[in-house]
């Protein structure tokens, strides 16, 4: 997806992936070409890699920290594209975090 976006910057996160998934996407990525000016896509490109090893909390963390970097490139008047995976992975973390605080899941308000 990444490789056919029409945007300035793109931001993907790999929250909760297993450790040679994300291996994978690392070593991938940079051999990749921008479709649009034949230069290495990750000139364009923010990584924020947390894998399935790592703190429940660090999942949950992650998804925010591909967006705030997303909107930080948007305010600066880039477009900017963000690809999430796996969203389901941060979902489970949002449940697991609530279940350890004795809340209900999802957005307080």
């Amino acid at each position: 997806l990444a490789k056919w976006a029409d945007a300035d910057i793109i931001v993907y996160v790999g929250c909760g992936e297993r450790g040679n998934e994300m291996t994978d996407v690392l070593t991938e990525f940079p051999e990749l070409k921008d479709q649009r000016t034949g230069e290495d896509l990750m000139k364009r490109t923010v990584l924020v890699a947390n894998t399935s090893d790592m703190p429940v909390a660090a999942r949950e963390a992650s998804i925010y920290t591909g967006i705030t970097i997303a909107e930080y490139f948007r305010d600066m008047g880039y477009n900017v594209a963000i690809m999430a995976d796996s969203t389901s992975r941060w979902a489970e973390a949002l449940r697991e975090i609530s279940g350890r605080l004795e809340e209900m899941p999802g957005e307080e308000g």
